[in-house]
C-alpha cells in the first residue's frame, strides 16, 4: 500500500482523459471531473510509481503526492481491530428510527 501515488491532473477535454486511461493503469477518484475556471477538467488518479511515470510522460499539468501511500498506511493503524458486534451477537445501535 505504501507505493501509491496520488496524482491531481488537469486535462483539456474528454479525449485527453481517454488518452491517459489508455496509456496507464490508474484508479480514478470517485465523483465526476471538476471543471476549472480556465475550462480544463481536474481529476484525481491513484497509481503505482511506474504508472505515475507513464502519466507524467503524457505532458499534462499535474501534481503528485508520492507520500500518499505512506499516509494511508499510517491512517490504517488508527482503525480498530476489535469486533464491536461480537460476531453478530450484539446488534448495531444508532440514531435511526425503526418503522
Amino acid at each position: 500500500m505504501e507505493d501509491i501515488v496520488k496524482i491531481t491532473l488537469w486535462l483539456p477535454d474528454q479525449q485527453a482523459l481517454n488518452e491517459v486511461l489508455s496509456k496507464a493503469q490508474v484508479s480514478l477518484d470517485c465523483g465526476a471531473p471538476r471543471r476549472e475556471s480556465d475550462g480544463s477538467f481536474r481529476i484525481i488518479l491513484y497509481a503505482s510509481p511506474e504508472e505515475a511515470k507513464r502519466v507524467r510522460a503524457l505532458g499534462y499539468r499535474q501534481e503528485e503526492d508520492a507520500n500518499y501511500g505512506k499516509v494511508l498506511a499510517q491512517r490504517q493503524n488508527e482503525v480498530s481491530k476489535t469486533d464491536r458486534f461480537e460476531g453478530g451477537k450484539v446488534k448495531p445501535t444508532g440514531i435511526g428510527e425503526k418503522r
